[in-house]
Protein backbone atom coordinates (compact mmCIF):
# COMPACT_ATOMS: atom_id res chain seq x y z
CA UNK A 1 0.00 0.00 0.00
CA UNK A 2 1.02 3.73 -0.68
CA UNK A 3 0.43 7.10 0.61
CA UNK A 4 0.75 10.56 -0.89
CA UNK A 5 0.72 12.86 1.44
CA UNK A 6 0.27 17.31 0.12
CA UNK A 7 1.33 19.87 2.97
CA UNK A 8 1.96 23.09 3.40
CA UNK A 9 3.76 24.88 5.98
CA UNK A 10 4.89 28.38 8.13
CA UNK A 11 6.40 27.61 11.14
CA UNK A 12 7.63 24.11 10.05
CA UNK A 13 4.91 22.67 12.73
CA UNK A 14 3.21 21.52 10.20
CA UNK A 15 6.51 19.86 8.17
CA UNK A 16 7.57 18.39 11.20
CA UNK A 17 4.54 16.47 11.89
CA UNK A 18 4.06 15.09 8.10
CA UNK A 19 7.85 13.91 8.97
CA UNK A 20 7.02 11.78 11.49
CA UNK A 21 3.91 10.80 9.75
CA UNK A 22 5.82 9.71 6.61
CA UNK A 23 8.47 7.87 8.92
CA UNK A 24 5.71 6.00 11.07
CA UNK A 25 3.99 4.79 7.74
CA UNK A 26 7.72 3.58 6.60
CA UNK A 27 8.07 1.77 9.57
CA UNK A 28 5.32 -0.25 9.00
CA UNK A 29 6.57 -0.98 5.26
CA UNK A 30 3.92 1.30 3.70
CA UNK A 31 5.63 3.63 -0.08
CA UNK A 32 4.95 7.12 1.23
CA UNK A 33 5.33 9.79 -1.35
CA UNK A 34 5.07 13.91 -0.25
CA UNK A 35 4.65 16.82 -1.81
CA UNK A 36 4.99 20.23 -1.18
CA UNK A 37 1.81 22.38 -2.22
CA UNK A 38 3.93 25.44 -2.72
CA UNK A 39 5.52 23.24 -5.61
CA UNK A 40 2.20 23.47 -7.49
CA UNK A 41 0.85 20.02 -7.30
CA UNK A 42 -2.34 19.58 -9.52
CA UNK A 43 -5.39 17.97 -7.88
CA UNK A 44 -5.52 15.34 -10.76
CA UNK A 45 -2.48 14.32 -10.72
CA UNK A 46 -2.00 14.06 -6.52
CA UNK A 47 -5.06 11.34 -6.62
CA UNK A 48 -3.89 9.55 -9.64
CA UNK A 49 -3.66 6.24 -8.09
CA UNK A 50 -6.95 4.28 -7.08
CA UNK A 51 -5.06 1.88 -4.81
CA UNK A 52 -3.31 4.74 -2.10
CA UNK A 53 -4.19 6.28 0.53
CA UNK A 54 -4.20 10.18 1.00
CA UNK A 55 -3.32 12.64 3.70
CA UNK A 56 -3.53 16.38 3.38
CA UNK A 57 -2.06 18.52 5.75
CA UNK A 58 -2.03 22.10 6.11
CA UNK A 59 -1.79 25.06 9.15
CA UNK A 60 -4.70 27.53 9.28
CA UNK A 61 -4.05 31.21 8.15
CA UNK A 62 -4.52 33.81 11.01
CA UNK A 63 -7.57 35.36 12.87
CA UNK A 64 -10.24 33.66 11.01
CA UNK A 65 -8.77 30.30 10.27
CA UNK A 66 -8.65 30.32 6.91
CA UNK A 67 -6.95 28.26 4.44
CA UNK A 68 -3.65 29.25 3.82
CA UNK A 69 -1.92 30.90 0.62
CA UNK A 70 0.63 27.74 0.38
CA UNK A 71 -2.32 25.61 -0.12
CA UNK A 72 -5.39 27.41 -1.16
CA UNK A 73 -5.30 26.77 -5.03
CA UNK A 74 -5.11 23.18 -4.24
CA UNK A 75 -8.12 23.47 -2.33
CA UNK A 76 -10.07 25.51 -5.11
CA UNK A 77 -9.31 23.32 -7.51
CA UNK A 78 -10.34 20.53 -5.06
CA UNK A 79 -14.01 22.42 -4.98
CA UNK A 80 -16.56 19.73 -7.07
CA UNK A 81 -13.82 17.32 -7.69
CA UNK A 82 -15.11 13.34 -7.80
CA UNK A 83 -13.01 11.60 -4.87
CA UNK A 84 -15.48 8.85 -5.06
CA UNK A 85 -13.66 5.79 -3.33
CA UNK A 86 -10.53 7.63 -2.42
CA UNK A 87 -9.40 6.75 1.40
CA UNK A 88 -8.46 10.22 3.02
CA UNK A 89 -7.08 11.61 5.72
CA UNK A 90 -6.42 15.52 6.96
CA UNK A 91 -4.01 16.29 9.80
CA UNK A 92 -3.24 20.19 10.65
CA UNK A 93 -1.15 22.06 12.94
CA UNK A 94 -2.32 25.40 14.87
CA UNK A 95 -2.09 27.42 17.96
CA UNK A 96 -5.20 27.14 20.27
CA UNK A 97 -4.66 30.99 21.22
CA UNK A 98 -6.41 32.16 18.06
CA UNK A 99 -10.30 31.79 17.94
CA UNK A 100 -10.21 29.07 14.93
CA UNK A 101 -8.02 26.61 16.08
CA UNK A 102 -6.98 24.25 13.32
CA UNK A 103 -9.79 25.43 11.25
CA UNK A 104 -8.47 24.72 7.34
CA UNK A 105 -8.45 21.29 8.77
CA UNK A 106 -12.21 21.43 9.61
CA UNK A 107 -12.56 22.84 5.87
CA UNK A 108 -10.75 20.25 4.55
CA UNK A 109 -12.35 17.61 5.93
CA UNK A 110 -15.86 18.87 4.97
CA UNK A 111 -14.94 19.59 1.25
CA UNK A 112 -13.17 16.31 0.66
CA UNK A 113 -16.09 14.33 1.97
CA UNK A 114 -18.63 16.77 0.11
CA UNK A 115 -16.24 15.78 -2.80
CA UNK A 116 -17.25 12.01 -2.22
CA UNK A 117 -14.00 11.12 -0.58
CA UNK A 118 -13.85 8.63 2.43
CA UNK A 119 -12.17 9.54 5.64
CA UNK A 120 -10.69 6.91 7.18
CA UNK A 121 -9.80 8.95 10.43
CA UNK A 122 -10.83 11.78 12.58
CA UNK A 123 -9.34 15.09 11.48
CA UNK A 124 -6.15 14.80 13.74
CA UNK A 125 -5.35 18.58 15.17
CA UNK A 126 -2.11 19.35 16.69
CA UNK A 127 -1.30 22.08 19.47
CA UNK A 128 2.37 23.60 17.79
CA UNK A 129 4.97 21.17 17.60
CA UNK A 130 4.01 17.56 17.73
CA UNK A 131 4.43 16.91 21.36
CA UNK A 132 4.81 13.04 22.74
CA UNK A 133 0.87 13.23 22.81
CA UNK A 134 0.42 14.14 19.65
CA UNK A 135 3.38 11.77 18.29
CA UNK A 136 1.66 9.10 19.46
CA UNK A 137 -1.47 10.11 17.68
CA UNK A 138 0.11 10.34 14.48
CA UNK A 139 1.71 6.84 14.67
CA UNK A 140 -2.41 5.78 15.19
CA UNK A 141 -2.90 7.23 12.33
CA UNK A 142 -0.20 5.70 10.43
CA UNK A 143 -1.68 2.85 11.95
CA UNK A 144 -4.91 3.48 10.71
CA UNK A 145 -3.63 4.31 7.12
CA UNK A 146 -1.55 0.90 6.66
CA UNK A 147 -4.38 -1.01 7.43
Amino acid sequence: MSTKIIFTSATGNTKEAVELLEEALQDLDQDVEVFDAEDGVEVDEFFDDDDANYVVASWSDGDNGEVPGGIVDFYDDLDGYDLSGKKVAVLGTGDTSYPHFCAAVDIFAKLLKEDGAELVAEPLKIELAPDDDAIEKIKDLAKTLAA
